[in-house]
C-alpha cells in the first residue's frame, strides 16, 4: 500500500502516467481506493484528466470503483468542460441519464471550437439523439466550420428527428450543399429501409431564424413584467396577491417551470427569487437544466443565490453540485449555508477534497467553513472531512467551548454510526451539561432548511434557545405545552399563511406575551399594506432576512421600535385579531 501511494502521488505530481501503476488500482480494497480517490480528487485539471481517462477505459462498466471516478470526472465536467469528452465516451447513447442536461448546458455556453467539433464528431458517432435540437441551433451560426459538423453529425445520427430537423432547416436561408447532401443520403437511407419498419413521425418544432458570428455575450435586459397574469401576482406590491400566486403555483410544478425558463433573464425585482422559492416546493425535473444555467451565472444577488441554493437541496438526484462549491465561503452567510444544505444533500468525493482544501488552508475563512458545516448539521458532509485533522481538531474545540446542542447531536450521532462509543459518551456529557442552562426559547417555523440553520445560529448566539419546527402543525404540539418568549416565521409555510398561523397562535397567547415575528426576503412591498395586514392579524413586525442580531436580542426586552424594524412604525395591536 504504501509504496502504491507514493508511486501514485509521483504521477499526479510529475503528471507522468504510469499504466502499471494505475492499474493495480482496479484491484485495491475499499480503505485503499478511498486513499487513492482523496488523493486524485484534488489534483491538476490535466493530471486527473489523464488519469480519469485511463481508468474509465481500462475498468468495467461493473467494476465496484467506477461510479465513484464517474460522479469525480462528472464534478470536473462542471467546471471544466474538457472532462465531458470521458463521459460521453462512457454513457450509453439510448439511456444518456445524467450527462443530458451538462452536455446541453456545455453546447450552449462554450465558445472553444476544437472542443464543441469534439462534440460534435462524438455526438454523430454515438447517435445521441437528445443531442439533434441542440446541434441544429449550430446550423445558423455563421461559422461554417462548426455548421458543418453539426450537420455532419446529425447525418450521422440518422434518426428521424434528425431528417426532419434537416427538411425544416433546408426550407430556410440556410440551406446549403452540406445540408441537400446530407438529405440526399438520408432518404436514400429511408428508401432502402424494411417495410415493417416505417419511419414514425417526427415532431414539429420551431428552428431560430438567426444569423450570427458567434454565441453572443447576454445583455441584460430591461426590468419588464410578465405576461402571466399569475406569475406577475409573485411581484405584485399587496402581499395578498404574492400569496394568492403562492397558493395557485403550489402544486404546479411543470407551470413553474415554464415560468422560470421565460423568466431567467428578467430582472423584475423579486420575481426570480419567488419562482426558485416554488422550485423547491414543486421540484419539476424540468427546471434542473435552468438551474445548473443559472449556478454558472455572474453577479447573482445574494437573495437569488440563496433560493437557488434551497430549490437544489430539495431534489433527490441532481448531477452534480461542483459548482457551487465555492459558495462554502461566501460572506454572506445565509448564502453559504443554502450552498451547504445542497452540497450535503449531493456529496461526492470532488466536493469533499475541494472543501477540505479550504478548511486546512490555515485562514480564518477555512476555521469559519468548519463550524458553518457543523452548524448547518450537514452529516454527509461531516462524516467525509472527519478524516481531516484540521476539520476534527477545530470542530472539537468547537463542540467543546460553544456549539449549539443540535450541532453536539449531530456530531454524536456520526460518532455512534461509526462506532466509536467511548468519544460519543463524552460529548453526549458536554451536551447533557449544555442542556441543563435555562435559555429563553424562540420558536421559528420555516419549510426551508437553510432558513432554520440561520436562525438557530442566531439565536444560539443571542444567547437564546432555538426550537425549529418544518411545519406548523408540529410548532403548535410545542405551543401548547410550553410558552415561548417569541415565534418567527414567513409569509407562507407548508400550505398556510401567515395571517392564519397568527390567528392560532392568537388564541394561545396575546401579542405583549409572546411576539410574533415575520422575517423574510419578500421586498418592494406597499409598507401601508403590509403594515395594516400584521396590524390586523396580531403581528408584532416585519424584519428583513437575515435580520441583525440586535433585531433578536431586543425580543427579551420587548422594544417595539426594535422588533419592528426598519420598515414599519406602528405596533401590533395587542386586543383585536380580525383574520
Amino acid at each position: 500500500m504504501a509504496s502504491f501511494m507514493s508511486e501514485f502521488e509521483r504521477i499526479i505530481k510529475t503528471g507522468e502516467i504510469n499504466s502499471d501503476t494505475l492499474s493495480q488500482i482496479l484491484s485495491l480494497d475499499e480503505d485503499q481506493q478511498q486513499a487513492m480517490i482523496e488523493r486524485l480528487a484534488p489534483a491538476p485539471d490535466n493530471v486527473a484528466y489523464d488519469i480519469l481517462s485511463f481508468l474509465m477505459n481500462t475498468m468495467g462498466p461493473t467494476h465496484p470503483l467506477r461510479p465513484r471516478l464517474y460522479q469525480l470526472t462528472m464534478d470536473r465536467a462542471h467546471i471544466n468542460f474538457k472532462f465531458s469528452m470521458i463521459l460521453i465516451n462512457h454513457t450509453n447513447p439510448d439511456h444518456p441519464g445524467p450527462i443530458t442536461h451538462l452536455i446541453k448546458h456545455i453546447l450552449s455556453k462554450e465558445t472553444d471550437k476544437a472542443l464543441l467539433k469534439e462534440i460534435f464528431r462524438a455526438a454523430g458517432r454515438l447517435g445521441m439523439e437528445f443531442l439533434v435540437d441542440d446541434l441544429a441551433e449550430f446550423v445558423f451560426y455563421d461559422d461554417s466550420e462548426l455548421r458543418r459538423e453539426a450537420v455532419t453529425a446529425m447525418e450521422r445520427i440518422g434518426t428521424n428527428k434528425a431528417l426532419h430537423r434537416l427538411e425544416k432547416i433546408a426550407q430556410t436561408d440556410k440551406c446549403d450543399s452540406d445540408i441537400l447532401d446530407a438529405l440526399t443520403f438520408l432518404k436514400g437511407k429511408e428508401k432502402t429501409r424494411p417495410a415493417s419498419q416505417p419511419r414514425e413521425k417526427a415532431k414539429p418544432s420551431q428552428l431560430p431564424q438567426l444569423s450570427r458570428q458567434s454565441k453572443p455575450a447576454k445583455s441584460a435586459p430591461p426590468c419588464q413584467p410578465p405576461e402571466d397574469p399569475n406569475v406577475r401576482l409573485l411581484v405584485s406590491p399587496i402581499i395578498e396577491d404574492r400569496l394568492k400566486a403562492f397558493d395557485y403555483f403550489g402544486d404546479k410544478g411543470p407551470e413553474v417551470a415554464h415560468a422560470l425558463h421565460d423568466n431567467l433573464e428578467n430582472q423584475t425585482p423579486d420575481l426570480l427569487e419567488n419562482l426558485l422559492r416554488l422550485v423547491a416546493r414543486t421540484i419539476p425535473q424540468e427546471s434542473l437544466g435552468d438551474l445548473l444555467t443559472l449556478t454558472e451565472e455572474k453577479d447573482l444577488k445574494n437573495s437569488v443565490r440563496f433560493f437557488l441554493y434551497t430549490a437544489l437541496s430539495h431534489y433527490p438526484e441532481f448531477e452534480s453540485t461542483a459548482p457551487i462549491v465555492k459558495a462554502v465561503t461566501d460572506p454572506a452567510v445565509f448564502v453559504s449555508i443554502a450552498a451547504i444544505r445542497a452540497l450535503d444533500r449531493h456529496c461526492s468525493d470532488y466536493i469533499i477534497a475541494e472543501i477540505r482544501k479550504k478548511i486546512e488552508s490555515g485562514t480564518k475563512v477555512g476555521e469559519t467553513v468548519a463550524t458553518t458545516i457543523l452548524d448547518t448539521c450537514a452529516p454527509r458532509l461531516i462524516e467525509g472531512l472527519m478524516a481531516s485533522d484540521t476539520f476534527s481538531y477545530i470542530s472539537s474545540n468547537y463542540l467543546e467551548s460553544s456549539a449549539p446542542v443540535r450541532t453536539i447531536d449531530t456530531w454524536i450521532s456520526i460518532l455512534e454510526k461509526r462506532k466509536q462509543t467511548a468519544t460519543a459518551k463524552k460529548f453526549a456529557r458536554i451536551r447533557d451539561k449544555r442542556t441543563q442552562i435555562d435559555r429563553p426559547v424562540i420558536v421559528v417555523i420555516h419549510q426551508s432548511a437553510p432558513y432554520l440553520d440561520l436562525f438557530s445560529s442566531l439565536i444560539h448566539g443571542c444567547g437564546f434557545c432555538a426550537r425549529t419546527f418544518f411545519g406548523p402543525q408540529e410548532a403548535f404540539e410545542f405551543i401548547l405545552s410550553e410558552k415561548p418568549l417569541a415565534i418567527i416565521t414567513d409569509f407562507f409555510i407548508r400550505q398556510m399563511r401567515v395571517n392564519d398561523l397568527a390567528r392560532e397562535i392568537r388564541e394561545l397567547y396575546p401579542a405583549d406575551q409572546v411576539p410574533l415575528m415575520v422575517s423574510s426576503l419578500q421586498q418592494h412591498l406597499d409598507k401601508s399594506n403590509l403594515s395594516s395586514m400584521l396590524q390586523t392579524c396580531g403581528i408584532n413586525g416585519f424584519w428583513e432576512f437575515p435580520p441583525k442580531p440586535g433585531r433578536i436580542k431586543s425580543l427579551a426586552g420587548g422594544n417595539s421600535q426594535d422588533l419592528l424594524g426598519k420598515d414599519l412604525i406602528t405596533p401590533a395591536q395587542n386586543t383585536q385579531n380580525d383574520c
